[in-house]
């Protein structure tokens, strides 16, 4: 008896391991059926992809050709598109910017002529500078460093109109939270008769007014506007204090500091926004000639980088703008090979389209350039590209009657300059608004 029982133990464990060993071979299929369906799921995911990523580029020549095709013709209407999209997002940040450069550009500085490790041929400075590229932002840079300089651009005229806009980008290397104690980077306007005189000394003239940013402890840390004068009673400081130059500003990004001139007032961004507005930053009667970079930078191996550096005049009021039949909206930038519209070019648009609305009888003529940088294959679909993504851009942000808005592509065929200069580049590079 006890021997049968003992079997039938035997047989139970063995039947029930039996048992288990096929329930965990028939987990095993399971699981590697599922796997094989999710490789299969992701393989088909990323085939998907692969073609879905072909046909976008289909799409893209497809439209490419279209617009080469009809780059000649004027046209009034087109689809909507991301593009436009990501411009609308960007704008609501600059919806309150009134930043509009001047027409006409006199000099414009990018480097990209200069080798890099050397002195940029069209300035002048009492202590050295040096251009560069970096690796994670595009373009040339001139690279400033320790020591108290100061920089003449050469092709700023002296003798500077009463009425101009300065632009430049400008980066720094160095955590902004950490001890120095100077640190800044001064746009100097003066009665100086040459810029290139008293090299070694900074601040110099009767009369200077003086736009500073910094992120020291020693020279402050913010934008500072000054006025000296031989009265002292007229003397006079405005400040901000921006983020980006703050001890929670950012290291190694791009800030764009605009300045803008018309008479006695003077108003400075940083990025999108107004930081100060100085009715009197200067004397009636007082006349600026010469116009400067300055900077102090005590500690080793901490930098100020400069680009993009442009300054224009013709500052029109609204009622001006089309009082010669056209209009070159250089205030109106572009992604580099793009239709992209830049977000900084929010106050130039909404300007255009305020004209246009007061004057409903009128129709207009977008019309967009490059420079002569490629071939006429890319540039003028490019030119044309770039005349609809600003009437679209009329019509949706602003509400204007496209009805009244022509649009075309002229690529680099009708040149305001004929130089191979960096700012004659940038000049050729315009949207035209002509009004019919």
């Amino acid at each position: 008896m006890k021997r049968t029982s003992l079997l039938i133990v035997i047989l139970a464990l063995f039947c029930s391991t039996h048992a288990e060993a096929q329930l965990l071979k028939k987990i095993k299929r399971k699981l590697e059926k599922k796997v094989e369906q999710k490789v299969d799921e992701q393989v088909d995911k990323e085939l998907d992809d692969v073609f879905d990523g072909e046909k976008e580029e289909k799409k893209k020549k497809k439209r490419k050709k279209k617009n080469k095709q009809s780059s000649d013709t004027e046209t009034t209407t087109q689809d909507e598109d991301a593009t436009l999209d990501v411009a609308e997002e960007s704008f609501e940040a600059y919806s309150k910017y009134d930043f509009i450069p001047g027409e006409k550009l006199i000099a414009y500085e990018d480097f990209s002529t200069d080798q890099i490790g050397d002195l940029p041929q069209k300035w002048n400075t009492n202590l050295s500078a040096e251009v560069v590229s970096l690796t994670t932002i595009p373009g040339n840079w001139m690279r400033i460093g320790q020591g108290y300089g100061i920089y003449v651009f050469s092709e700023i005229p002296t003798d500077i109109p009463e009425d101009f806009t300065l632009e430049f980008d400008v980066i720094y290397d160095f955590n902004p939270d950490a001890w120095g104690f100077k640190r800044y980077l001064n746009v100097v306007l003066s009665d100086l008769e040459d810029p290139n005189q008293y090299l070694g000394k900074q601040n110099v003239g009767k009369h200077v007014t003086k736009v500073t940013v910094s992120v020291a402890d020693g020279s402050g840390r913010g934008v500072y506007l000054d006025k000296k004068t031989p009265n002292k009673a007229l003397n006079l400081q405005g400040k901000s204090a921006p983020k980006e130059f703050s001890k929670q500003g950012t290291a190694k990004v791009i800030n764009h500091i605009s300045i803008l001139k018309k008479g006695t007032r003077m108003k400075v961004y940083v990025n999108e926004d107004k930081v100060l507005d100085i009715p009197r930053a200067k004397e009636d009667e007082v006349v600026f000639k010469t116009l400067r970079f300055e900077t102090g930078i005590t500690p080793e191996d901490q930098h100020y980088y400069m680009s993009n550096i442009k300054f224009a005049t013709g500052v029109h009021t609204a009622d001006r703008l089309f009082e010669n039949g056209s209009y070159q909206a250089h205030g109106i930038t572009f992604d580099s090979g793009s239709e992209s519209i830049k977000a900084s070019s929010y106050a130039t648009l909404k300007q255009i389209a305020e004209v246009m609305k007061a004057n409903p009888s009128k129709s207009y003529k977008i019309v967009g350039h490059t420079d002569n940088d490629g071939s006429d294959d890319v540039n003028v679909p490019l030119s044309e590209n770039r005349a609809i993504a600003v009437q679209k851009i009329l019509k949706k942000e602003f509400g204007v009657d496209t009805s009244k808005l022509q649009t075309i592509g002229k690529g680099a065929s009708e040149p305001l300059s004929n130089e191979n200069t960096p700012t004659a580049k940038a000049q050729n590079r315009r949207v035209e608004i002509i009004q019919l």
